[in-house]
């Protein structure tokens, strides 16, 4: 049997971007509250239109907005706290 052939340089980004984001949302969330995740997963994973989201959930359309850009705020920050090396200053040999 043949060894897996090793991946491409573009496999190996997506894989990379994909653990950043899974591990940045569960950062995330382990900072909000439970509601406002929901409302943050609801329109903008899933893509529910803002209104319905207000709709279901008996929020204002402006609360739905303003939590929507809080947890995308603080997921874009643990995004790039995740990708910042883990030993500053370290430059590695050479």
């Amino acid at each position: 049997m043949d060894p897996a052939p090793p991946e491409s340089g573009a496999e190996r980004d997506a894989g990379w971007e994909n653990y950043l984001l899974t591990q940045s949302l569960e950062q995330a969330r382990a900072k909000v509250e439970e509601r406002q995740f929901q409302i943050f997963d609801l329109s903008m994973m899933t893509g529910w239109p803002p209104g319905e989201v207000a709709r279901t959930w008996g929020f204002s359309l402006a609360r739905v907005y303003l939590t929507k850009h809080r947890v995308a705020e603080l997921l874009k920050k643990e995004g790039r706290r995740l990708e910042k090396p883990a030993t500053p200053g370290f430059r590695g040999v050479g």
